[in-house]
């Protein structure tokens, strides 16, 4: 009886510690919601460094965009010009004084998208339209903001000093 008293807290044990998040991970976590930055996720890969930065590329799938926002998981957006509807402006944080082209989400005055053409131009051409977004969830968004600031100036390949 004792015995399997203590296999089975082994078993729980390790269950819990593996469906606990992956620690604290200092780095940011650049997520994109497009299918031509889905195609193109080996130069995106380049442009974030992975000892700095998580990326996660998905297709233009609407719900796996809702599901991806309510995990709050994102600290840098990407998302397709037809996904935009699903984003609250409220939930983000405001860029305004960045030099991108600002992009309108749902007659918002206050620009809290801009567009990724604007950010990322020396190392994407897209064909559709694509924003980038901060989320207000994330407590990593000075760090995001700066990151995109140095993408923005071209000043910077990569999160962490790849010079480019």
């Amino acid at each position: 009886m004792n015995r399997r008293f203590v296999c089975f807290a082994v078993i729980v044990l390790i269950a819990l510690a593996g469906c606990g998040k992956q620690g604290d991970d200092d780095r940011l976590h650049v997520m994109a919601f497009s299918d031509e930055l889905y195609q193109q996720q080996d130069q995106l890969h380049e442009l974030v460094n992975e000892d700095e930065a998580r990326l996660t590329v998905f297709p233009s799938v609407l719900e796996r965009l809702v599901v991806e926002l309510a995990g709050h998981e994102a600290d840098i957006l990407l998302v397709d010009g037809s996904l935009t509807e699903a984003i609250d402006p409220e939930g983000l944080v405001s860029l305004e004084g960045m030099d991108g082209v600002p992009v309108q989400l749902k007659g918002e005055e206050t620009t809290v998208a801009v567009s990724v053409d604007s950010v990322l131009a020396t190392s994407f051409a897209l064909d559709h339209e694509a924003v980038l977004v901060l989320p207000v969830y994330s407590d990593k968004q000075g760090k995001a903001k700066k990151q995109v600031e140095k993408w923005q100036e071209g000043e910077q390949r990569g999160v962490n000093g790849n010079v480019g």
